[in-house]
């Protein structure tokens, strides 16, 4: 037990030590104190700026779950300018083309053709404003032709008239006739000799031929050369009464077609035309309606030459069939024909024995898809 008189020993002293403690080195020293700067001051602005947003940007933007209403937007449709213009459609009403007509693009059209061509006919109407010519026809057909011609072959191009023949002098006529003439007779004045002895020699004699000159002679004309050409004596006289015809183009050969009846016409004036554009399709259109008219007078000359009697004038038998793009074709219908049982197979027949036409382009595929529906109209006169 300790005595009354000893002081109790102090307690140890305590001392506290700094939250951070920079290092000794000049160097880390510095980095360390930029740390620390950075840190303030972003803890500064955490706090700072909702009373910064509040007083200049109206409102916070992210408003935590659960918490005010979800934010809304507003959005605005561009307008029509900045849409991407779309190519326009293609043309979709089948023409036939005048081959005679001129090749011209449209500027614009709803028809397409084998041809490029623009309206246009003989006899302008100041009032039209049609793509297809006026035409005289029938009323109750509805036909795409505006041209008919027949079936015959196509004549070969007149040849030019041969140039006149050149007319010769008289002086000239005879230094040719005597040059024909010695030509055939080259030991003219022969004489031969004979003696009465059998065994003894004879002997021809004969004189010199002249040498034929190696042109005819040079005759003098005048000075404006309308009496001929001095060095060969002949010239060129046209006869006014008989004037050489022109050489003229043959026309293209164009199959036979009844005609509509079109009033409303085109003031262009020209031959007669569609306004058509020039596409794949059309020019396979075009080629199926040739072989199909070719197939169609065959199977009728047939059926005449043995002996079938003609069917009913103006019967028609509308056709209805499904083209593929390999070119096959699927007859679907018949649209009430009038030419009775057998002129109606003669028509089918026309369209389907011929297939398939051939595959399709590519072109043609991304328009029209796997198949297309096309009518034919057959017309017996």
């Amino acid at each position: 037990m300790p005595s009354l008189s000893e002081k109790p020993a102090p307690p140890p002293s305590r001392r506290r030590r700094p939250l951070l403690r920079l290092s000794s080195n000049p160097d880390t020293r510095s980095v360390q104190i930029g740390v620390i700067g950075t840190i303030l001051i972003h803890a500064l602005l955490l706090l700072i700026a909702p009373k910064l947003e509040s007083q200049f940007g109206g409102g916070a933007l992210v408003l935590p779950v659960g918490e005010g209403e979800p934010p809304t937007y507003d959005v605005e449709l561009a307008s029509d300018d900045f849409v991407i213009p779309k190519s326009p459609p293609p043309p979709m009403n089948f023409v036939e083309a005048n081959p005679d007509a001129p090749e011209n693009t449209p500027d614009k059209t709803q028809n397409f053709s084998s041809q490029s061509q623009q309206v246009a006919q003989e006899k302008p109407d100041p009032d039209g404003k049609s793509e297809s010519p006026s035409t005289e026809g029938e009323k109750d057909i509805d036909s795409t032709s505006i041209v008919s011609g027949t079936r015959g072959e196509t004549l070969p191009p007149t040849p030019p008239a041969p140039p006149p023949m050149p007319e010769v002098n008289q002086q000239t006529q005879e230094a040719q006739q005597e040059a024909a003439r010695r030509a055939q007779d080259l030991l003219a004045g022969d004489d031969k000799i004979e003696g009465d002895n059998p065994d003894g020699v004879g002997s021809n004699l004969s004189k010199e031929a002249p040498v034929a000159p190696i042109g005819p002679e040079k005759i003098e004309g005048t000075k404006d050369g309308a009496e001929g050409n001095a060095a060969s004596g002949a010239y060129f006289k046209i006869d006014p009464t008989r004037p050489q015809p022109r050489q003229t183009l043959t026309r293209s050969q164009i199959r036979p077609a009844i005609l509509s009846e079109r009033v409303d016409g085109t003031s262009n004036i020209g031959v007669i035309a569609h306004s058509a554009l020039k596409t794949a399709y059309g020019e396979y259109l075009a080629r199926i309606i040739e072989t199909v008219d070719t197939q169609w007078e065959k199977n009728i000359l047939s059926k005449l030459q043995a002996g079938v009697s003609y069917p009913l004038a103006g019967s028609r038998v509308p056709v209805t069939f499904k083209l593929h793009k390999d070119g096959s074709i699927t007859i679907t219908k018949l649209n009430e024909p009038t030419a009775g049982d057998l002129w109606n197979r003669v028509a089918v027949d026309a369209i389907a024995a011929p297939a398939p036409y051939g595959a399709w382009t590519d072109d043609m595929i991304a328009i029209l898809g796997e198949s297309t529906d096309i009518t034919f109209t057959f017309f017996y006169q």
